[in-house]
């Protein structure tokens, strides 16, 4: 079971800006490190999979400065901690979250892919649009059929390519940042015996 606490801890002052800096921390109060890590994984630590509960409440709870520091402090009873165990699980996380970024690398690159072959068929359809002006009268009735029926489905070839490549990867970059954070925040194990 854990306990979540956002709070903003203030840091030592920034000698080149103005004021003191803040930085952001996520506190998370666990019974045992098996609190981190699925529940119907029976592996060891190194290879055990980290719990979606737990990762999905460290996205949803997550908060930044303005330059994106922000740390994850676990406490938990003393007797329960062993710093062996809290240097394998840093690791892990992360290893984890590395690899969600790499997960989210690979889904901008599928959408703008598809993007880009949208964009392709839609100029293809296009062109082909052009070459049946000049093979066929255009005033024929046949053109004006072909016409009407392939230029539509150019033009929404163009603009659903343009539309995946510039808009729908938005989302998946989002997560991109959030996971990078986790990657490099500083994850802190603390006896709450010592609050």
């Amino acid at each position: 079971m854990f306990v979540w606490q956002s709070v903003l801890v203030p840091m030592e002052e920034d000698k080149t800006q103005e004021g003191p800096s803040d930085l952001k921390e996520i506190t998370i109060q666990l019974d045992n490190y098996d609190d981190i890590f699925s529940d119907f994984d029976p592996r060891p630590y190194h290879s055990r999979e980290l719990s979606e509960d737990f990762i999905k409440e460290m996205r949803r709870r997550y908060l930044e400065d303005k330059r994106g520091r922000f740390e994850v402090r676990f406490t938990m009873p003393s007797s329960e901690r062993d710093q062996k165990e809290e240097a394998l699980i840093k690791k892990r996380l992360r290893e984890h979250f590395a690899s969600m970024v790499e997960n989210e690398n690979d889904t901008v690159s599928q959408i703008r892919s598809r993007g880009y072959i949208y964009m392709l068929i839609g100029a293809i359809v296009l062109v082909a649009d052009v070459f049946a002006l000049f093979a066929l009268n255009e005033s024929s009735v046949f053109y004006q059929i072909l016409s009407v029926l392939i230029v539509p489905a150019g033009w929404y070839g163009m603009f659903t390519g343009i539309g995946k490549i510039l808009d729908e990867p938005a989302e998946a970059i989002e997560r991109k940042g959030i996971y990078e954070k986790f990657e490099k925040a500083a994850y802190i194990f603390m006896s709450e015996e010592l609050e």
